[in-house]
């Protein structure tokens, strides 16, 4: 169901930020207990709902609906991706530069 992929992205970024339910409700503008059904996608939001919600957690909204549960990497590599992806180029290329070295370094052992 939809509404479940989107409450999981919106769950796992903000934890990936840093954020509190609370915090970002604000940022949104709406409660706290609201920020929490969406979360636990017990709510079906509309396509503004979701721009408000991708603004408070400074992302861009299509990264909501990306369900990445079929995939063989875990949810919370998958959203690094798509945040990482959605910086920029200059970004991008540092964090694969980064993540051969760490390969190559770890093939030697």
């Amino acid at each position: 169901m939809l509404k479940k992929t989107v409450g999981k992205n919106i769950r796992a970024i903000r934890k990936l930020k840093g954020f509190s339910q609370g915090e970002l409700a604000l940022r949104a503008g709406f409660t706290p207990s609201y920020w929490g059904y969406l979360e636990r996608g017990q709510k079906n939001p509309s396509v503004e709902l979701v721009e408000k919600v991708a603004a408070a957690l400074e992302i861009e909204p299509y990264i909501l609906f990306v369900d990445s549960s079929p995939g063989n990497l875990p949810s919370e590599i998958t959203q690094l991706f798509y945040i990482i992806s959605s910086m920029g180029q200059i970004h991008m290329k540092f964090i694969q530069d980064v993540l051969n070295a760490y390969i190559k370094a770890h093939k030697l052992q």
